[in-house]
């Protein structure tokens, strides 16, 4: 794979986390969003804003493991099939 095709190194260390690691890291820090996001935007009671939060964090920090768990896999499906095409001369 050429280096213009390589993601930064922050997404690579990313993607290189298992799939409950990424979760445990997403879940508190989407808590912390999507609760100033109802406190903030949707003008909610402070513990509602963090009951929100906590709810809608968990299927939230589930999708953004699964996206990057299939992003990393499509990276080494490509850097398979590059390595395998090989030089044509």
């Amino acid at each position: 794979m050429s280096d213009a095709k390589q993601p930064p190194t922050l997404i690579r260390k990313w993607e290189g986390f298992d799939m409950g690691l990424q979760f445990l890291i997403a879940w508190p820090t989407l808590t912390v969003i999507i609760s100033i996001i109802h406190l903030t935007a949707l003008n909610q009671p402070v513990w509602r804003s963090l009951l929100y939060g906590v709810f809608w964090a968990l299927p939230a920090a589930f999708v953004v493991a699964m996206a990057s768990q299939n992003e990393a896999r499509k990276r080494r499906k490509a850097a398979e099939q590059d390595a395998g095409s090989g030089p044509t001369a």
